[in-house]
């Protein structure tokens, strides 16, 4: 279904970014003087890695980690999904959803220049609302059949659908479990 909206059109531009050898402490004040949920860690204009309210939680927050001491560049998430400008919007939310990752860093000729995020792409295709939608039905999913082991859905690796058995953190048919 694609849309003919490409990236471009509905991506923050100059989205906000931190040096790696910036510390957590700094950073974090920048998300909250920016009223951000993650920031960017560049090398000037190249993608070192992202930074989410989630590494902060898992990585900082329930280590315990010194804030003034720690570089950003440790806790960040270190080689991130990214896209090209020019992807249709509906190819970049499948690739969201498939990735399970709410911010999509845009790069185009090696340059950071955007940033995508779930509101950006409904603010301007609001029918696309269904797979953000169906990716927090796979979620609930998730949550529900970790207690079990399995459950039936599309597989990571392949995206054939039928019963599924968590490996490493990915839903794997019976085919690519092996």
């Amino acid at each position: 279904m694609k849309t003919g909206i490409k990236i471009v059109d509905a991506m923050t531009a100059n989205p906000i970014s931190v040096n790696a050898d910036e510390n957590v402490l700094n950073c974090v004040k920048k998300m909250i003087d920016e009223q951000v949920g993650s920031v960017l860690v560049v090398d000037e204009t190249k993608l070192l890695g992202i930074v989410t309210e989630r590494d902060l939680l898992n990585k900082v927050i329930a280590k315990n980690v010194d804030l003034k001491k720690t570089p950003i560049s440790e806790v960040m998430s270190k080689k991130p999904i990214y896209a090209e400008p020019e992807l249709d919007i509906y190819d970049a939310m499948v690739l969201m959803r498939i990735e399970e990752i709410r911010r999509l860093p845009v790069i185009d000729k090696g340059i950071v220049v955007g940033v995508l995020t779930h509101k950006d792409i409904l603010s301007i295709q609001p029918e696309l609302y269904d797979i953000v939608i169906e990716s927090f039905k796979i979620k609930d999913g998730d949550r529900k059949a970790s207690l079990n082991g399995f459950m039936e859905g599309n597989c990571y690796a392949c995206k054939s659908h039928g019963p599924l058995t968590k490996i490493g953190g990915k839903w794997l048919c019976d085919s690519c479990k092996e």
